[in-house]
């Protein structure tokens, strides 16, 4: 009987995974249009459409620059600015319309763009945060920086004029950090993640059963003991 036989598909012997962003860390992006969105409350977002090594993605809705009564969302709108400061704009113009590739299964959507943003190259930071609602688990990439693609530099040493990467430096004692609330843990969104990230997470409790080979023959050195 064999214990495993090779496959030549394709899907098989491609090198590498999937280049979507599905965990914490600092990635290599093009953003090739920022989409902007309204809440039914009034607040304004910034969606990030983006190409990440070949594989292009949206990451929706965590850069929140006002606030559903219009005023500056500091978290988000501080976030925003970075990214315009290492594009080396001043200002942005108001959004357009164009047609993008973000609805169901890629189909074209009609949105806002902003169009000076598009095409711009930057080092994302993004970290997972994981929550409830109505039992079910929800999952966010939330972007908690930039930096300038050529040479990690923050916004604050292209305008200060201070040693670009230090900043980035600094952060990536953090790359890996994941935002857990609701009561959730690692071992509830580890079971959730494996279980095709649907329902209601619950703790992977069950031990690894211990694998049995020919009728529980014995190997190296308890084989060698039994024979002696």
């Amino acid at each position: 009987m064999s214990f495993f036989s090779t496959s030549k598909k394709a899907e098989d012997v491609k090198q590498g995974g999937s280049n979507h962003i599905t965990s914490s860390g600092v990635y290599p992006v093009t953003i090739l249009a920022p989409v902007v969105s309204v809440s039914k409350g009034g607040s304004t977002s910034i969606d990030l459409y983006v190409d990440h090594n070949g594989q292009k993605q949206i990451v929706y809705g965590n850069l929140r620059i006002t606030n559903n009564d219009g005023s500056p969302n500091k978290i988000g709108a501080k976030v925003f600015n970075q990214l315009l400061i290492i594009a080396g704009l001043d200002e942005v113009a108001d959004p357009i319309e164009a047609d993008l590739p973000i609805g169901k299964k890629e189909a074209m959507k009609t949105v806002a763009i902003l169009e000076d943003l598009c095409d711009i190259d930057a080092l994302m930071r993004v970290q997972m945060e994981y929550s409830t609602f109505n039992d079910a688990i929800q999952e966010k990439k939330v972007i908690k920086a930039f930096f300038r693609a050529d040479d990690k530099a923050t916004a604050e040493e292209i305008v200060n004029g201070t040693t670009p990467g230090e900043g980035y430096e600094r952060e990536l004692k953090y790359v890996d950090n994941i935002t857990f609330k609701d009561g959730l843990d690692q071992e509830q969104i580890t079971a959730w993640i494996a279980g095709g990230r649907t329902g209601k997470a619950t703790a992977a409790s069950t031990p690894a059963k211990k694998p049995s080979f020919g009728g529980n023959k014995r190997f190296g050195k308890a084989a060698k003991e039994e024979a002696a």
